[in-house]
């Protein structure tokens, strides 16, 4: 390896398997950096191993624990995810037989399952830990900072009294104290976010919204996920006559929102998703394709005029985006989620006020324009693969990452000493 004398990447995962974006994340990054040469240790708590891990030249350490959203048949998964100790001492053992020098440990996906326990185990024994901030878990109890009853991003301070009175939680307010409980447990007694230094942020607004609860010392290190993205020519958007909306049809999502403008502005809108609004989107005269592969994805992108992404909560990254763009597809996106970041205003794409159907239409409007679509859809192309994030630049990016984080770790134990 490189001057950071890095040997070995264990990567924490709740699942073996992708199961959602930050097991996506986690998985394709432990691959990548295996095949870097790296050599890498994958510990999860739920099972099954996925192929792409089983084949990989790397070492799975599967718990084959129950996920919390099993509560129902495997009661004890209620007290295993406030604090997985066994996740931690199946970490204690692996640390055993390394050198806090030359080996990160790379939390990612931990709230369904694993906990952030084996982040406290991993700082008893000397060796730095670097979190993956894909998600509010680390401070907010229901890990969105939104407030799921009045549909609204959230104001209150993570944890205070005011945010534990608040029934904010989209299920239950059962759910809503359980998850409370467990981020006391998770500030207090796993001490996390407090023992972990080192974060990798997918956005500003994720960064920002999160380093109040982080440590002071706390450093960041923005990255953007891996896109494995076909290098072709931009597609021709302006013989497209269809908006597409990606993702999960709920009310945080504005899929609602984004039927009705579509409908006033008489715009025809796909939505290639599943979800509880999917009758409501009908309703509006929209076409829904129920979940489909990430390949059908990329197909239903090819034949997008414009991506619409009207999420009404922060989101932390917005990968369709991003997608969309190495396609030459441009994006409409809502100014208050992490994706905006991504998107110039009038030049590789559109923004409107989240939640605002008037302001959604008026952008809408400008669709209309086959030259401004297609000069958008050009620059969000050339934009994209001017620096790609596919998986060589990304994984070089995230070992140069390890190498600071290595780096810190020595000057600050030169200072002490």
């Amino acid at each position: 390896m490189d001057s950071c004398a890095l040997d070995t990447v264990i990567v924490l995962n709740d699942f073996c398997h992708v199961q959602g974006g930050a097991s996506k994340v986690a998985i394709d990054e432990a691959v990548a950096l295996s095949e870097g040469g790296a050599d890498v240790i994958f510990l999860g708590a739920v099972g099954p191993v996925c192929d792409a891990l089983r084949d990989a030249r790397l070492r799975v350490l599967c718990l084959d624990q129950p996920e919390l959203a099993d509560v129902a048949r495997h009661p004890r998964a209620a007290l295993r995810g406030l604090w997985n100790r066994a996740a931690g001492a199946a970490l204690e053992e692996v640390l055993k037989t390394l050198d806090p020098r030359r080996c990160i440990v790379h939390l990612h996906g931990y709230t369904k399952a694993l906990t952030a326990g084996p982040a406290l185990a991993a700082k008893h024994a000397g060796f730095r830990t670097v979190c993956t901030l894909h998600d509010f878990f680390a401070a907010c109890p229901n890990g969105a900072f939104y407030d799921y009853r009045r549909q609204l991003p959230c104001p209150l301070v993570a944890l205070s009294p005011a945010c534990i009175a608040t029934p904010c939680d989209k299920r239950h307010q059962v759910h809503k104290a359980y998850r409370v409980a467990r981020g006391i447990v998770q500030r207090h007694l796993t001490q996390f976010p407090g023992s972990v230094r080192d974060y990798i942020t997918l956005s500003r607004r994720s960064a920002e919204l999160l380093r109040r609860y982080l440590p002071q010392d706390a450093a960041f290190y923005p990255l953007d996920n891996i896109i494995d993205a076909p290098h072709a020519p931009p597609v021709d958007v302006a013989a497209n006559h269809s908006l597409l909306v990606v993702g999960r049809l709920e009310a945080e999502k504005g899929v609602t929102l984004a039927a009705a403008a579509a409908r006033q502005a008489e715009w025809p809108i796909m939505f290639a998703g599943e979800g509880p609004q999917r009758g409501e989107v009908e309703a509006m005269g929209a076409s829904v394709t129920g979940w489909i592969s990430s390949d059908q994805v990329w197909q239903q992108l090819v034949k997008a005029r414009c991506l619409v992404f009207p999420s009404r909560w922060y989101e932390t990254f917005g990968l369709v985006v991003s997608e969309a763009a190495a396609l030459g597809v441009p994006a409409l996106v809502s100014d208050i989620s992490a994706a905006a970041e991504r998107v110039t205003d009038g030049v590789t794409g559109w923004t409107f006020r989240s939640g605002d159907q008037a302001d959604l239409v008026r952008a809408m409007s400008m669709l209309r324009d086959d030259a401004a679509v297609r000069a958008a859809g050009n620059a969000a192309w050339q934009k994209f693969w001017s620096s790609p994030p596919d998986r060589q630049h990304h994984t070089s990016e995230l070992l140069s990452i390890y190498a600071r984080v290595l780096a810190r770790d020595r000057i600050s134990t030169d200072r002490a000493a």
